[in-house]
């Protein structure tokens, strides 16, 4: 991160959870813009530093349409920048899980896809004919 620069934007988007900032009374947020604008990256590092952050021991998801995707367009660019900020890293991808700590804080992240697993059908699931 050494050479990286944020917008006020992104940096609204990384920050949004801490206390003192406007948005810190929300849940959760939407990010809308341009292709190749870093959503994505700066939702996805917001995501970890709240995180890590906010609570220890916990399960957290990350989830896409298929797990690889999630690799690919959100974990590849996020392990350097995490590491490079002090976190320790241990990905178990035969789990398709990571473990992540910060101090005495650690957490389990666990990548899933929504093309991985065929619906669920319960009682209120019909067939078409």
């Amino acid at each position: 991160m050494s050479g990286m620069r944020f917008s006020p934007k992104q940096r609204r988007v990384l920050t949004w959870w801490r206390p003192g900032s406007p948005d810190c009374r929300y849940d959760a947020i939407l990010c809308d813009g341009a292709v190749r604008s870093g959503k994505t990256l700066c939702t996805g590092l917001s995501f970890f530093c709240w995180a890590m952050s906010c609570f220890s021991g916990r399960a957290f998801a990350l989830c896409g349409k298929s797990v690889p995707a999630v690799r690919r367009n959100l974990w590849r660019e996020l392990q350097p920048l995490l590491r490079e900020m002090g976190f320790q890293v241990r990905e178990r991808s035969s789990q398709n899980r990571i473990d992540i700590s910060l101090g005495r804080r650690s957490n389990t992240f666990y990548l899933f896809g929504g093309l991985d697993e065929s619906p669920w059908r319960g009682p209120c699931w019909t067939r078409r004919r």
